[in-house]
């Protein structure tokens, strides 16, 4: 019969709850990165014709702008995304409980309802992180 080694998350006593959350969290994450994906498909098939519209309307010195706000909010996304999906995995390990609770909180924003009980387990649970 194999031991358990300390490092191994399974055999760290405690609750269920970090596991939990970091699943939500990283469940969140990949949900903005399809949506940052879609997102920035999105302004790569109809930008042009966005911008052919908005040069039409009012000018070329504002040809770039819907482009420019779609790829921000795709890049914000992305980047709260990421964030979420780090935090999961440290929530996961039940290390470093700043960084899992700064990634349930980005969690919110791609899907919020599992972030919110996301940044409601990892705040619970804080005891049982190192």
């Amino acid at each position: 019969m194999e031991q358990q080694t300390v490092d191994d998350p399974l055999s760290v006593s405690g609750t269920w709850m970090p596991t939990a959350a970091g699943i939500m969290s990283i469940v969140s994450g990949a949900m903005g990165l399809i949506a940052s994906a879609l997102l920035m498909t999105f302004a790569a098939v109809f930008g042009p014709e966005i911008a052919k519209d908005v040069l039409h309307s009012i000018g070329y010195w504002q040809a770039g702008i819907p482009l420019t706000i779609i790829g921000l909010v795709s890049l914000i996304i992305l980047l709260l995304s990421l964030m979420s999906i780090i935090g999961g995995i440290y929530a996961i390990r039940r290390k470093s409980w700043g960084l899992a609770l700064a990634g349930a909180i980005c969690a919110i924003f791609p899907a919020q309802v599992l972030g919110i009980i996301a940044v409601i387990f990892i705040a619970i649970s804080k005891k049982e992180f190192e």
